[in-house]
């Protein structure tokens, strides 16, 4: 049996016809509905929806289109056929119109879904800064792909350098690495997507205790280098060989440098290189972000301090990794709380300009210890010892909005973006500031960016809060299932949550998982604030303040988020919760609650 008959048979009952007739009508009906739509407030999805009402029509236009015939003379049934050999298939006028339509309509969907996927979410940063520079990964020469850690080394030592001017602008390490070991790009692509005047560029050779390194400096705009020059010390000497290339750098973009700024140069110190290349090694590992490369990172940090424990920067990386772990839950508060401030102080004590640590502290204070007052001394030493440090910025941006200062908040939020365009951290953690600000459909867009192609993964958490707060249920129940698989890690629960919101409807739903959480709480840490968060969801207020409690008394890092992340205004109202911002010193919300 052959198809004709039945393409015959299509053509006949102007199936085809109908088919193209009903996508033009529809394309021009989506395009309509996609003005009107931000027009009235609609939300983000609401333009889904309209796709899948066409969708849903179209076999029944098709079924239509089989049965019935439409002309001047009223609806009636198709005839049936007689004799298909004598039917003229051949293509009218009418017929290539269609076509042509359908073929403009196709090419500009298409391009319309691509330019959506591929272009980059504006973040309404500023024009480019002229003293403005980006590092570019560096390459070893004669080492494998995996054996560049000596080069990643160099290429965030170099950084830190540069940053040391107070007026040059640098571009943080992360943005720069999907420009490793590629010539993609050229130099004008690279300066638009960084935001930057200058890129510099360079390979690292080692021969025992000896380094060479060749960097060139380009004109992004010109796409052309500019200068090149060759440096070369022994391994001891690094951070010397470092400053020297930092302040031949900014010779040469023609930058001003202040008596501190100087200062901070004459102060560079020797290393010892065996805990230089163990450090380096260390970075590379904990660059990863999965509990493996952590071990191996930490194994290198060690082994750093036991080298040189007078090394700042050993202790540091200690110290990071441990507030890592404790951020994300990998270790209970106070395991955190015991282990992580003797490492940090450490660093300081060694080296009391180092803005890591100051950093570090900052964080500790304000996450694990709940002393603000303290905290916020250490994120602008931080800033003001490295301007540059987009980490410093995006942090002290989180703390500001802890502390009810939005403004200010998004001020360094915007800081950390430009030194930082294209780092999924920033952009997660960015989503997250947009909450505490209430631009709930903003901080959707942005959250969605930052997990394509990343392992970064809590803009779920961000999903989850701004639909809830939208109202967008079904969008919520996806993105906590999301949240499940791959911030908690629990991919099987996560399987269980669509049928059991389906089956039981949403306040039944959060509250089944609020009480497996507080069942699975007595053998295993689990933050009290999702146990809360899911009791409030499900309508049990008491219970929702009385984990929120609990999370502020073991010391659970999200704890201090409850003023500005709050939105349930039956939470905010209760005496109890109240009184718990008030405890953690949380002023502002305390006043903003009870007014």
């Amino acid at each position: 049996m052959t198809l004709r008959p039945i393409v015959l048979e299509l053509r006949r009952r102007r199936v085809f016809r109908a088919a193209a007739i009903y996508t033009a009508g529809s394309w021009a009906f989506v395009q309509v509905v996609s003005l009107i739509l931000p027009a009235i407030g609609a939300p983000d999805n609401a333009l889904a929806y309209a796709w899948l009402l066409v969708l849903a029509l179209a076999p029944l236009v098709v079924f239509l289109a089989w049965r019935y015939e439409i002309s001047l003379d009223g609806i009636s049934k198709t005839p049936p056929a007689t004799d298909l050999e004598d039917f003229d298939a051949s293509l009218k006028p009418a017929d290539f119109a269609i076509l042509a339509l359908v073929l403009v309509i196709s090419v500009s969907t298409g391009w319309q879904l691509t330019t959506q996927v591929e272009t980059s979410i504006d973040f309404n940063l500023g024009p480019i800064d002229r003293y403005s520079v980006a590092v570019l990964p560096m390459i070893e020469v004669g080492a494998t792909d995996d054996k560049q850690y000596l080069a990643q080394g160099m290429q965030a030592s170099l950084i830190a350098a540069l940053c040391q001017v107070q007026r040059l602008r640098v571009t943080s390490k992360i943005s720069t690495l999907q420009y490793a070991g590629t010539q993609a790009a050229s130099m004008r692509e690279i300066g638009e997507t960084l935001r930057v005047e200058k890129v510099v560029e360079g390979t690292v050779t080692r021969n025992g205790e000896r380094v060479r390194v060749a960097v060139q400096l380009f004109d992004a705009d010109a796409d052309k280098s500019v200068w090149a020059a060759t440096f070369e010390d022994n391994l001891r000497n690094i951070n010397y060989l470092h400053a020297k290339i930092a302040l031949e750098i900014a010779k040469q973009i023609k930058v001003d440098l202040t008596a501190e700024d100087r200062t901070r140069f004459q102060s560079t110190r020797g290393v010892n290189p065996d805990a230089y290349l163990a450090f380096v090694r260390g970075v590379f590992h904990a660059e990863h972000y999965n509990v493996q490369e952590l071990a191996l990172a930490e194994g290198h940090f060690r082994r750093a301090v036991e080298i040189d424990p007078a090394y700042a920067q050993g202790h540091w990386g200690l110290a990071k990794l441990c507030a890592f772990r404790g951020q994300s839950g990998l270790i209970p508060p106070s395991q955190a709380r015991a282990q992580c401030r003797p490492h940090i102080e450490k660093a300081l004590q060694l080296d009391p300009f180092l803005p890591e640590a100051h950093l570090g502290l900052a964080a500790l204070e304000t996450w694990q210890d709940f002393n603000f007052i303290a905290a916020r001394e250490h994120f602008e030493r931080a800033i003001d010892l490295n301007p540059s440090y987009a980490e410093a910025h995006m942090f002290f941006s989180h703390y500001l909005g802890i502390m009810g200062e939005l403004s200010l908040s998004s001020e360094h939020m915007r800081k950390a973006l430009e030194l930082d365009p294209l780092n999924s951290f920033v952009q997660g953690l960015y989503s997250m500031q947009l909450i505490m600000r209430d631009d709930y459909n903003r901080a959707i867009e942005v959250a969605n960016h930052s997990l394509q192609n990343t392992d970064v993964a809590f803009g779920y958490v961000t999903l989850s809060m701004a639909h809830h707060e939208l109202g967008n249920t079904a969008e919520e129940i996806d993105a906590f299932a999301n949240t499940l698989r791959h911030v908690a890690g629990k991919p099987a629960i996560a399987l269980t949550v669509k049928p059991m919101f389906y089956a039981l409807g949403y306040e039944k739903t959060m509250l089944t998982f609020a009480e497996q959480l507080e069942k699975a709480s007595q053998s295993e840490y689990v933050s009290p604030l999702a146990i809360g968060s899911l009791y409030e969801h499900a309508g049990r207020i008491d219970d929702a303040v009385r984990w929120f409690r609990k999370g502020f008394e073991l010391g659970d890092p999200d704890t201090p988020y409850l003023g500005v992340n709050m939105k349930s205004p039956e939470v905010r109202s209760h005496p109890d919760f109240v009184s718990l911002l008030e405890e953690m010193k949380l002023d502002f919300w305390v006043e903003r609650n009870r007014g």
